[in-house]
């Protein structure tokens, strides 16, 4: 079966990361896209030293553990549910701006994006 290259999901709490799971065997990379208001409490809390002028343009790779830092902020700590998941499957994380969370699986095709 041939997977899906890429599978877009809109931040809905527990519904959005109930949805991940059955996702996992089906798709390269799922992208989970988070409301624009996120942006910047997630560059602060990756970036906590940036000086308060600086653009907040987010863009940091790890692996799951990564949610974790991010399920601090209000209103994503449903991530948290995600990371024993993805270290199962042993999915790459990605987040970026505008704030967005792109998982990739094990032989997922390079995205140029």
């Amino acid at each position: 079966m041939e997977k899906e290259p890429l599978t877009k999901l809109t931040w809905r709490g527990r519904e959005t990361v109930e949805a991940v799971p059955p996702l996992l065997d089906r798709a390269e990379q799922i992208e989970i896209d988070l409301p624009a208001g996120y942006n910047h409490s997630l560059f602060r809390l990756l970036h906590p030293d940036a000086p308060p002028a600086q653009l907040e343009e987010i863009d940091i790779s790890g692996g799951p553990r990564l949610l974790a830092n991010l399920a601090s902020v209000k209103g994503l700590e449903e991530l948290q549910g995600l990371i024993a998941p993805l270290d199962a499957a042993h999915a790459a994380v990605k987040v970026s701006s505008p704030p967005k969370i792109v998982i990739t699986l094990p032989g997922a095709k390079k995205n140029t994006k």
